[in-house]
């Protein structure tokens, strides 16, 4: 891999990140803005870095240097999203308790016991109507082809024993 890719490598995966962290604001209405607009942040200052440690001049093997480099994008980007999905989860949590205090003890109904049920005669079903299948136009006889002859199956030659 060459230099480019490791550059839109990094442009993708945390595009993708801070595309996550919108949706999530957008989608929930009621989530901690201030803990995504903060995590976005992370993601912007880890963009950056990650960009200033591919321009520099590497002393060394490259390849191992480019290895690492392409290792820690991926660790550090999902460190954030576990950093996100933490956020979104309390959020939730936080939602479902209050939903729950929200909700006062509800009582229960006394079971009705069941009634037998008289045994009905089973109903005769009516089926639809078929419908007809509209029939094929005949070829006029000009464009008719007759049928192939097929020539007859061979008998099997008897064994010898």
């Amino acid at each position: 891999m060459n230099l480019r890719d490791i550059k839109k490598d990094i442009d993708y995966v945390l595009s993708a990140f801070i595309e996550d962290c919108t949706v999530c604001a957008a989608v929930n209405p009621k989530s901690d803005d201030k803990v995504i607009a903060d995590l976005m942040e992370d993601a912007i200052d880890l963009y950056n870095e990650l960009r200033d440690k591919v321009t520099v001049k590497v002393e060394g093997s490259k390849k191992a240097y480019f290895n690492n480099l392409r290792k820690e994008i991926l660790e550090r980007t999902d460190a954030l999203y576990t950093k996100l999905s933490e956020a979104v989860s309390k959020k939730a949590e936080a939602k479902a308790e209050a939903k729950e205090e929200k909700k006062p003890a509800a009582k229960k109904a006394p079971a009705k016991k069941a009634e037998p049920k008289a045994e009905e005669a089973p109903k005769a079903e009516k089926k639809p109507a078929a419908k007809k299948a509209a029939p094929k136009a005949e070829k006029p006889a000009a464009e008719k082809k007759p049928a192939a002859k097929k020539a007859p199956a061979k008998k099997a030659a008897p064994k010898a024993e």
